[in-house]
């Protein structure tokens, strides 16, 4: 019973984690100070640090921070699974929820299975070798964030908005929960509705990751997590062990039965070190005090300064990597590349594809993106949302800038401060005001005055500029009655638009708008 207590301030370490989590991702608002620490939990990730540096063919000393959890697990484990990754705090909260069929994995199968993560561990790296960035799709900390931001956050800050406004007209109570609401909407809630293009995209990676528990407990973690399968050989390698004193145990198995990574086999005396996530559940399931934790020495099965020899280390077992899973992860990835690589030819063409202030050149952005969101979330227009296919499979959850939607704010530099990677470049107000992401162009069929015959002069209205890139001359054209009749009809100054998209934002044209927004690179139609 006296080791219990661990387990609860391990808990309680993880629940801090969490938190911490979810505060970066809230406070992830204007205005923003320091940019670097709200991109910290993916800097955390080994897998996308060797990745990105990669596919970027550049060390990236943003994630640095992953220098440190290898050097902890190397010294203590794979603590980092059980404490600080934020998918796998919410795997275990939803783990009580999703109610597991008991034995749907049989013991052999189950770990037969723990190598198929080192083969996803490798199709990763060998795409990314191949210039693919295939690691911000699946790592568990930028699936995290992504999830957190486009997905989790705009349903509870609308949930919260409805609650309150249902809550607030009722005499009584709306004057109690008052300054409730006011503190919540200046530190938590959005200031603007958050709709997110695509969330469903990305809400099914992330309940798919969720129900695969239903299984097995951390099913994710267990078989599929590149993230953990590094620090599965990192983590074999650690002093902190698991040992079991003999002498009290009575083969319960307790301990087996409840452990999350069925890493404890042989009766519960043996443990896969690199499987064992440091969770202490065994410690709380032990009645007897059996089981502790300890510093052995490292390549030693004996336990450091133990005296009786009742006491004995869980026994070591290689790690369940195979030449043969390596090699099946290298065909795969070979036969992944055309697949990520299609429409690649095509993909300046898209032309609808903008992207952030400051981004990198496409291809450049595309090695460098890993994918956690982190832009879309602080975006104050909703102006920037999730890709799908629509730049092709190797764009799949990138950030793409939608004007209908919302417009790229001219004072606004915020996506640019909080980009974990770099793929956006950091931004002065000075240098935005100047800095093209697109062209604007008309399409005449569906703009007023030149459809219509009616004069409509919103888009020059709101257009950023100094010099206004939207201009006007006057002509004849036929309205709808097929008179002729003499209106302004607008026209781009395309040396001088940025490509903000408020003229295509704020277009009175219902559907699609009469003036929208193309890369720079794109053939953008004659406006005439």
């Amino acid at each position: 019973m006296k080791h219990r207590r661990w387990f609860y301030i391990r808990a309680a370490v993880q629940l801090c984690c969490w938190l911490a989590f979810v505060a970066l991702l809230i406070l992830m608002r204007d205005p923003i100070e320091e940019g670097y620490l709200y991109g910290l939990f993916p800097r955390l990730s080994l897998h996308l640090g060797i990745a990105t540096s990669i596919t970027a063919g550049a060390v990236l000393t943003a994630f640095l921070p992953a220098l440190a959890v290898l050097a902890l697990s190397l010294a203590f484990g794979r603590f980092f699974c059980s404490t600080v990754c934020p998918l796998g705090a919410t795997m275990d909260a939803s783990d009580k929820i999703i109610a597991r069929r008991k034995g749907a994995l049989k013991p052999e199968t189950s770990r037969a299975g723990r190598g198929i993560k080192y083969m996803v561990l490798a199709v990763s790296l060998v795409l990314a070798l191949a210039g693919v960035q295939a690691a911000g799709i699946i790592d568990p900390l930028s699936l995290s964030l992504r999830a957190y931001s486009t997905v989790l956050y705009p349903f509870f800050d609308h949930l919260t908005k409805l609650l309150f406004e249902g809550l607030l007209p009722i005499p009584v109570l709306g004057t109690a929960i008052g300054p409730l609401y006011s503190l919540l909407a200046d530190t938590v809630l959005d200031f603007n509705p958050i709709v997110f293009h695509n969330a469903g995209g990305v809400m099914f990676l992330f309940l798919f990751v969720l129900l695969l528990s239903v299984a097995a407990r951390r099913f994710w973690c267990r078989y599929l997590c590149p993230l953990g399968a590094l620090l599965a050989l990192a983590g074999g390698l650690g002093v902190l062990r698991r040992t079991v004193d003999v002498s009290k145990c009575v083969n319960c198995l307790r301990c087996e039965r409840d452990c999350r990574m069925n890493a404890i086999h042989d009766r519960g005396l043996a443990t896969v070190h690199g499987e064992c996530i440091q969770c202490l559940e065994c410690l709380k399931s032990c009645e007897y005090d059996a089981i502790s934790f300890c510093v052995i020495r490292p390549f030693s099965t004996e336990r450091a300064g133990a005296a009786e020899p009742a006491s004995i280390t869980a026994v070591p077992e290689r790690p369940s990597i195979s030449r043969r899973a390596l090699i099946a992860g290298s065909v795969a990835s070979i036969a992944l590349i055309p697949a990520f690589r299609l429409n690649a030819a095509r993909r300046a063409d898209f032309g609808e594809i903008i992207r952030p202030p400051g981004s990198l050149p496409e291809d450049e952005f595309l090695d460098a993106c890993i994918r956690c969101g982190a832009c879309m979330k602080v975006c104050p227009t909703n102006a920037l949302h999730p890709a799908l296919l629509e730049s092709g499979l190797e764009g799949i959850y990138t950030p793409r800038l939608i004007p209908r939607i919302g417009w790229c704010e001219k004072n606004c530099v915020l996506c640019t401060e909080v980009c974990p990677s770099g793929a956006i470049t950091r931004l002065r107000i000075a240098d935005k005001e100047t800095t093209v992401i697109g062209t604007a162009y008309f399409i005449k069929d569906l703009c007023i005055p030149w459809a219509e015959g009616r004069e409509c002069i919103v888009c020059e209205e709101v257009c950023p500029t100094v010099t206004k890139s939207i201009k006007f001359r006057e002509d004849t054209v036929l309205n709808k009655k097929g008179e002729s009749v003499l209106v302004k009809l607008p026209y781009v100054l395309e040396d001088i638009c940025i490509g903000c998209g408020i003229c295509e934002n704020k277009c009175p044209v219902r559907g699609s708008a009469a003036i929208r927004v193309r890369t720079r690179k794109a053939e953008v139609p004659a406006a005439g």
